[in-house]
């Protein structure tokens, strides 16, 4: 970006929210997770020169965090000095569009980045004392993301009378019952640390696979510092809780009744007490849902789903810390 564009630009913006969550951040080490997205890199083939990866990284951030399609973050590029600086763009110079944006989606999204960008993120945070690093417990969760599509069977019968149906066009997405209600879509699972509710990490599922079989999977992708596992009662199964014993890991497992076999008042007290702290991974997927809008997914299939939660969570995250730096008048150690 050119000194004189800075020169003006920065004094306007630099209070902005978008780029008090940028100063957060050590962007070069972002930086080098992202090389050889691009096979021209290793080619070194003619042509012309691929937009910053981490330019565009940045711009699925802002996508995310502000209900942003391809086409109105390419818009939104043209107009905003907030977004200009927080991505490293020149004003005057060539924008990425809308298409160039997809592509360069697919391409985190076919690398698998998403987790590991969440998870440098949070190594961050803790170095800047922000998140605990040791956390001794972990709250997991799940919810359910309805699909960007809805639900429309069809049936097609080809010249020859062959005939093929179609559910609709995202082909992953499951219908599950929840309560009274039916929804279409995915279910993702969350693990928030028991300090401050920063997500830890998560993943995507078809909403019609069950919460309990998840388990495992969630308690193998948290920090070995956690010793301690909180849930409801969706996790709750003899596996489950024979594997947090081979695990050495405290059970925080919500009692589970059964008419046979009511709970009695230990068990209904230790309930009420897990009710009280899992408020934080409720609070999480609230926050998610209301501000990085993830009620309804905004891509097709499991994985880009997925990727669309690890934006939101690295969103959400910065968002908490910069929330936690302004509550301790803390200063950002970049700018």
């Amino acid at each position: 970006m050119s000194s004189f564009f800075l020169a003006g630009a920065e004094a306007q913006v630099q209070g902005s929210p978008t780029m008090r969550l940028h100063a957060l951040i050590d962007w070069q080490a972002i930086e080098e997770k992202l090389v050889g997205l691009y096979k021209r890199e290793q080619s070194r083939a003619g042509g012309p020169e691929p937009y910053s990866p981490l330019g565009m990284f940045k711009l699925m951030l802002l996508g995310q965090w502000h209900r942003l399609s391809d086409v109105q973050l390419e818009e939104a590029l043209k107009v905003r000095l907030d977004f200009l600086m927080f991505g490293g763009f020149d004003l005057g110079a060539a924008l990425p569009d809308s298409t160039t944006i997809c592509r360069f989606r697919h391409r985190l999204v076919a690398a698998g980045l998403d987790a590991p960008l969440l998870a440098e993120i949070n190594r961050q945070l803790e170095a800047l004392g922000l998140k605990v690093s040791e956390a001794r417990g972990a709250i997991i969760d799940a919810s359910i993301i309805e699909s960007a599509a809805r639900f429309n069977r069809t049936v097609e019968v080809s010249p020859k009378g062959q005939v093929s149906v179609s559910d609709s066009a995202d082909a992953q997405a499951r219908w599950v019952k929840k309560g009274k209600h039916y929804f279409y879509g995915y279910r993702t699972y969350l693990a928030v640390d028991t300090e401050d509710g920063f997500i830890e990490t998560s993943f995507t599922k078809p909403a019609n696979e069950s919460e309990t079989k998840q388990f495992k999977r969630l308690v193998r992708q948290l920090p070995g510092s956690v010793d301690g596992i909180l849930a409801d009662k969706g996790f709750a199964s003899l596996e489950n809780r024979r594997y947090l014993q081979r695990k050495k890991l405290t059970d925080f497992i919500q009692q589970n009744g059964h008419y046979r076999r009511p709970l009695e008042a230990w068990q209904k007290a230790l309930n009420r007490l897990i009710g009280t702290l899992r408020y934080k991974v409720e609070r999480a997927f609230g926050t998610l849902k209301r501000q990085f809008h993830l009620a309804r997914a905004r891509y097709f299939g499991t994985k880009q789903v997925q990727a669309q939660v690890h934006w939101a969570a690295i969103g959400f995250n910065l968002l908490k810390a910069q929330r936690k730096m302004e509550r301790l008048q803390m200063q950002p150690a970049r700018s």
